[in-house]
């Protein structure tokens, strides 16, 4: 509702799109005098927080619960701590191995492992500062904030980045199911590191552009800071078949790359255990052999599984509530926890590699006690000024 210069939004629930004009642009926004609209925010704030603190910082309103606010910001930050620290292990890990000894997995492992690295760095710089930003403005400033940052630069980048981990650790999980597919299947073209290098090039410039679908239909698809998530996500609401096509194909770009990574993983599991068959068969020293390589094959694919059960118990669920929230279902206590679980599967990998991984494992081990050899040196008193003189 516009009267002038000054725009009026009505009620608003999580579910509604904020859409944008260019006339309502740089229009003064004006509350409506009986709030109602965080009614949905009661992970942090009961049902009365619109009229008892319209004009009271979120941090001082009695009827928030702070303690939460503490406690989801203390989470959110040994989350982005824990990611940065053990995926520099990883990077560093790739970075020191011998070039000579470098795999592409190795090189797949370290890209993906930027990508998890990414992820800290947007929990820093995103999420921990909105939680901050958030907590300090009343319940009218904040709804005033969140209808100015609709459709922004600032929402548009920062919800592209977010999709842009998502689909770029499945792509990394695609490619590497792949390699591991073809070097089984065709032993004598393996994949050389120039060609994944090549291949990473590529798989970064499609996980852009399929993180960057929403950006291109301004028409139907919306960027909005959601108050409850402390993140910035798209949405597009569906009321007509054209709606309903855009929202198909935003989902195909993950749904299509996780059906291939599946029959990938099968299709690979059916190479290995046929090989290991017929090496059985075969009682021979080549046959022995064969049976090692396949044995180590066998250990490469519990980890590719593995990480791919991470990625569809964090990944999967969050692509669902997303996806309810396109037509209107949606529940901010579900949304909250599904958008920061995809995130969690940066810290998952890293473990997964610590169990899996012995080199990587031994290279962890190695750098932890060299570190805690060196300050126990540090404290330790010089013997020098310990020696005991004789008397004489």
């Amino acid at each position: 509702m516009t009267q002038g210069n000054k725009v009026i939004f009505r009620d608003f629930t999580a579910t509604e799109t904020l859409k944008t004009s260019k006339n309502t642009k740089g229009a003064e926004i004006i509350p409506p005098q009986n709030l109602t609209w965080t009614n949905n925010w009661n992970t942090f704030c009961s049902f009365e927080t619109d009229q008892v603190c319209a004009d009271i910082p979120l941090n001082q309103c009695p009827t928030c619960r702070h303690y939460s606010f503490w406690l989801f910001f203390t989470l959110i930050f040994l989350l982005a701590v824990w990611i940065l620290l053990a995926n520099s292990f990883v990077i560093a890990y790739i970075i020191k191995r011998k070039r000579s000894l470098r795999t592409s997995l190795d090189l797949l492992k370290g890209s993906l492992a930027v990508t998890d690295l990414l992820t800290g760095f947007l929990l820093f710089t995103t999420a921990l500062p909105n939680i901050a930003w958030t907590t300090r403005l009343t319940s009218r400033q904040l709804y005033v904030e969140t209808r100015k940052l609709a459709d922004t630069p600032v929402a548009i980048v920062s919800a592209t980045l977010y999709l842009l981990f998502i689909y770029s650790t499945l792509y990394h999980l695609v490619l590497m199911s792949y390699n591991r597919f073809a070097a089984i299947k065709w032993p004598l073209a393996p994949q050389t590191v120039k060609k994944t290098k090549i291949n990473l090039l590529l798989l970064w410039l499609l996980a852009l552009a399929a993180a960057s679908y929403p950006a291109w239909f301004p028409g139907f698809f919306h960027f909005y800071y959601t108050y409850f998530t402390f993140l910035f996500l798209p949405n597009i609401l569906i009321h007509s078949s054209v709606e309903l096509g855009q929202a198909v194909g935003f989902f195909l770009l993950i749904v299509l790359p996780y059906l291939a990574m599946m029959v990938i993983l099968s299709a690979t599991a059916i190479l290995i255990l046929r090989g290991n068959r017929k090496a059985r068969e075969q009682l021979s020293e080549s046959s022995r052999v064969q049976e090692q390589i396949i044995r180590r094959e066998k250990t490469v694919l519990t980890t590719l599984a593995t990480m791919k059960i991470g990625f569809t118990i964090t990944h999967v669920p969050t692509i669902i509530v997303l996806g309810l929230s396109f037509i209107g279902i949606s529940h901010p206590i579900a949304l909250i926890f599904m958008s920061y679980c995809a995130l969690c599967n940066s810290a998952i990998n890293v473990l997964i590699y610590r169990a899996k991984d012995q080199d990587f494992k031994d290279f962890v081990t190695n750098v932890l006690g060299r570190n805690f050899r060196w300050r126990s040196t540090m404290r330790s008193p010089n013997p020098s000024n310990n020696r005991v003189t004789s008397a004489v």
